[in-house]
């Protein structure tokens, strides 16, 4: 590679003079000129130069070659473009105190005696920012790696919330619909209880990611999510009337009540309809406890129970205390406390007492049909014969009943027919009558007979 065209290349030019300046107390740095170690004997003008700088005869005698150094060579390098070898930094030095005082002038930036300005102490120290930025950056890395290797050993699942309220995490399961959990739940309690339920909340099912420490058996979240309700109970009320009587379970219960006040009126071969004549309805009703109902043995020992009615009666002709008290199925001495009267008292015609009878709670209506064997009447032929006498009577033909088949429809009052029976279709004849054939002697001539 060639060197640059430098016309400083043969011989450097001599540096200007240095400038003057008049400044107290205060001489002008030397100026440090560029120049050939080989020309110590050129007649150069020295005279600017201290004496202290001067070059001496030391200097001017030849002797043997030394090695490039100074300023020469550092300024040849960079004249050249060449790269300076690196130097070693100095060590670093505490500035000199400023020294000031009334008398003397202020100094500026290229005064010997300046000093920079005072720098505010920093709050935490460099080292120590230093310390905390590793620390942080180190905390921020470890807790990445925990998040990371949590995630590993997460797995989807599905977190069950009550209005908003966490319950648990159960495992994914596709063949199962999220909603089922809650109808699992109100059906486990509804079972619990006996009786239908009315769950206050709403359940909701989202998508997240748990540990498998964390996942609960769909059967174990459902008895969880179930004891988390607040529900009431759908109990079944019993009206008769318009008058509530009974608070039970279900209508299973409600049925088995009806079923056993009825049966002790029902024939169960010949029955096809029974009911109560009262008016007797089923309400669902809400309740807050189980022990605000009543069990199916309690209502049907309180049904049972005869009810006493107090009614006003007209003494008719003939009516005396004994004959009402049998008539209407009470005693002697209740008509006598009901009408403040004794055992002796005649009771008149057109005056009116108080009775009380006693019938059942409730009025079974029940209607049997039943299929009756009746016998058919047969006829009966008489002939005359005029060889016989008056007093003799022939049968030629003894004859028979017949047979028919009658289905009748009987209505009962607590067990107690009330009017005829009702032929439901037309009789069926299993056997006909035969007609009996007799005769009798219409002569009143005595006959010999040999």
């Amino acid at each position: 590679m060639a060197k640059p065209n430098n016309p400083d290349q043969e011989r450097l030019r001599p540096l200007p003079k240095p400038i003057k300046l008049d400044l107290p107390n205060e001489r002008p740095k030397p100026q440090r000129r560029l120049h050939d170690p080989d020309d110590h004997n050129q007649n150069y003008d020295y005279t600017h130069i201290p004496e202290s700088e001067k070059p001496t005869k030391r200097d001017e005698e030849p002797g043997p070659e030394r090695p490039l150094s100074g300023g020469y060579y550092k300024s040849a390098q960079k004249a050249y473009g060449q790269r300076r070898p690196r130097q070693p930094k100095p060590p670093k030095q505490k500035p000199p105190k400023r020294q000031t005082s009334s008398q003397s002038p202020r100094l500026g930036k290229g005064d010997r005696l300046y000093t920079p300005p005072m720098q505010k102490k920093p709050l935490i120290p460099k080292q120590v920012k230093r310390i905390m930025k590793f620390w942080a950056l180190g905390i921020i890395g470890i807790a990445f790696i925990v998040l990371v290797v949590m995630s590993m050993f997460r797995s989807n699942a599905w977190a069950v919330y009550l209005d908003d309220r966490f319950i648990g995490y159960m495992p994914i399961n596709r063949e199962i619909e999220t909603y089922t959990v809650h109808d699992d739940a109100v059906r486990h309690l509804s079972a619990t209880y006996g009786a239908a339920v009315q769950v206050n909340g709403e359940t909701i099912v989202r998508e997240a990611r748990a540990r498998r420490g964390e996942l609960m058996a769909p059967p174990d979240m459902m008895i969880l999510l179930s004891q988390s309700f607040s529900y009431q109970l759908v109990a079944a009320a019993i009206y008769i009337d318009n008058e509530r009587v009974a608070l039970l379970r279900n209508e299973y219960e409600v049925e088995h009540v009806a079923s056993e006040l009825k049966r002790q009126y029902i024939q169960e071969e010949n029955n096809i309809y029974s009911n109560f004549e009262e008016d007797w309805q089923l309400r669902d009703t809400l309740v807050d406890s189980v022990d605000d109902l009543d069990t199916a043995s309690e209502v049907i020992q309180l049904l049972e129970r005869p009810v006493s009615d107090v009614f006003e009666h007209t003494i008719r002709s003939g009516d005396t205390q004994g004959a009402l008290a049998i008539e209407f199925n009470t005693s002697l001495e209740r008509i006598g406390y009901l009408n403040n009267i004794t055992v002796d008292t005649i009771l008149r015609v057109g005056e009116t007492i108080l009775l009380e009878t006693t019938r059942p709670r409730l009025t079974v209506i029940t209607i049997d049909e039943i299929t009756r064997i009746e016998n058919i009447q047969m006829d009966i032929d008489v002939r005359e014969n005029d060889d016989l006498h008056v007093s003799v009577t022939r049968v030629i033909t003894e004859g028979s009943y017949g047979q028919q088949e009658v289905r009748q429809r009987i209505t009962s009052r607590n067990g107690i027919p009330v009017g005829a029976p009702e032929i439901v279709s037309t009789p069926r004849v299993l056997r006909e009558p035969i007609t009996r054939v007799v005769e009798v002697g219409t002569s009143e001539t005595a006959i010999l007979v040999r």
